[in-house]
C-alpha cells in the first residue's frame, strides 16, 4: 500500500492527482474484514478528548484512534495515520476540524476508501467537529455530528446505529470516558458490525484531571478477538479509570442498599472486610475500603456525602463487581 511521507501533508506541500476517484483501492489489504462504528468527542469541561470504536478484526487500538487532551480524530474503512497526523497538524494550525478533515480529502488520492472524523477543543474552550465519507466505503455507512461529538459507521447491519450512538452520548451521565462506553452500547441496541464484534477500544486524553501529573491517558481500554468484546472493553475501561485516574465528581453514584452488599462482598472476600454483611454503610466497611484502595490503586477514593447523600465512585464500584478478584491485592494482617 502506497502511503505518505510523515509531515508533508501538514506542510501542505504534498502533490498528487486532482482527484482521488484516479487511485484504485490500496493493494494488499482485505476488504472483506473492515467495518467499524466509533464515536468521536471532547468535554470542555474536563478538558479531554476521546475516541471509542468497536469492529471485527484484532489491531482497531492501533488503527483507529488518534488523540490528545485537545484533539481526536477516528480513521476509518482503510486507516491512515498519515491522513490523522494532518488533520491534528492542521487544527493546530487554526484550521476547523472540517476543513482539516476537507483538505487532507483533497490530497489524498485513496480519499474515496477513508471514513474520518475529528473533534478539537480550542483553548477558549470552543469546539469544532468534523467528519467525512469516501465515497467507496462500505454499505450502510452513517454519520452523526453534534455540538461536541461525531458518530461515523461504515458495513454495519443498520445505517441507524449512528442515530442510536449519538442519543445515547448526549443522554448518559457521568466522565466522557463513561459517555463513550454509552454510546457504544446504544449502537449495540439496535445493529453491529457486518463481522460481528470482536475487537474494541476507548481511549481518552486529559489535560485536567490529577493524573496527568503522570500520565495524560486518562482512560483506556482494549479487547482484541473476544466473543463478548462490548462487555470486557466494559470491564476493561473501568479497571483502568478506577485503577489509574483520579475520581470525577460526574461519576459518583449513590451508595444504595445493593451497591452497598455489593462492595461489602468483595472487601469480604479479599478479607478486608469482617463485619455485619447486610445493606448498611459503617465505619467498619468505610475502613475497609480505605484498605482496599491503599493496597489497590493509583487514587484514593473513599465515599464522599454530598447533599446529606453518601456516594461511592462508579467505575471502583464497577471494578469491584466486575474484576477477577485473584488479581487484587488481598487484605494483609
Amino acid at each position: 500500500m502506497k502511503t505518505f511521507t510523515r509531515g508533508l501533508l501538514a506542510a501542505s506541500c504534498l502533490m498528487f492527482a486532482s482527484t482521488s476517484a484516479l487511485a484504485a483501492a490500496p493493494a494488499g489489504i482485505n476488504p472483506r474484514i473492515l467495518g467499524t462504528r466509533a464515536i468521536v468527542a471532547c468535554d470542555a469541561v474536563e478538558k479531554s478528548c476521546g475516541v471509542a470504536s468497536i469492529s471485527f478484526p484484532a489491531g482497531i487500538s492501533g488503527l483507529v484512534p488518534y488523540g490528545r487532551p485537545d484533539v481526536a480524530v477516528a480513521s476509518m474503512f482503510y486507516p491512515s495515520v498519515d491522513d490523522a497526523e494532518a488533520i491534528i497538524a492542521r487544527t493546530d494550525a487554526g484550521d476547523t476540524a472540517q476543513a482539516a478533515i476537507d483538505y487532507v480529502f483533497t490530497v489524498d488520492p485513496y480519499a474515496d476508501y477513508r471514513q474520518l472524523a475529528a473533534v478539537k477543543l480550542n483553548p477558549d474552550g470552543t469546539i469544532t467537529v468534523g467528519q467525512q465519507t469516501g465515497a467507496e466505503s462500505a454499505s450502510q455507512r452513517c454519520a452523526v455530528k453534534g455540538a461536541n461529538f461525531v458518530v461515523q459507521a461504515n458495513n454495519q447491519t443498520t445505517a441507524t446505529i449512528c442515530a442510536a450512538m449519538a442519543t445515547g452520548f448526549q443522554q448518559a451521565q457521568g466522565s466522557l470516558p463513561q459517555r463513550l462506553l454509552a454510546s457504544l452500547k446504544a449502537g449495540a441496541a439496535v445493529g453491529h458490525d457486518n463481522n460481528g464484534e470482536r475487537s474494541g477500544v476507548i481511549r481518552v486524553w486529559s489535560s485536567e484531571n490529577e493524573a496527568v501529573f503522570y500520565t495524560k491517558v486518562l482512560a483506556d481500554a482494549v479487547v482484541h478477538s473476544s466473543r463478548n468484546a462490548l462487555k470486557e472493553l466494559d470491564v476493561e475501561m473501568n479497571r483502568y479509570q478506577a485503577g489509574v485516574a483520579a475520581p470525577y465528581a460526574s461519576d459518583l453514584i449513590s451508595l444504595d442498599k445493593e451497591t452497598t452488599k455489593v462492595v461489602k462482598r468483595v472487601l469480604h472476600k479479599l478479607g478486608y472486610y469482617s463485619g455485619r454483611m447486610d445493606a448498611t454503610w459503617n465505619d467498619a466497611a468505610e475502613q475497609a475500603l480505605y484498605d482496599f484502595n491503599w493496597n489497590n490503586l493509583f487514587f484514593l477514593k473513599p465515599t464522599v456525602v454530598v447533599n446529606g447523600q453518601r456516594k461511592i465512585d462508579g467505575p471502583l464500584v464497577n471494578f469491584l463487581r466486575d474484576g477477577d478478584l485473584e488479581a487484587f491485592a488481598p487484605a494483609s494482617h
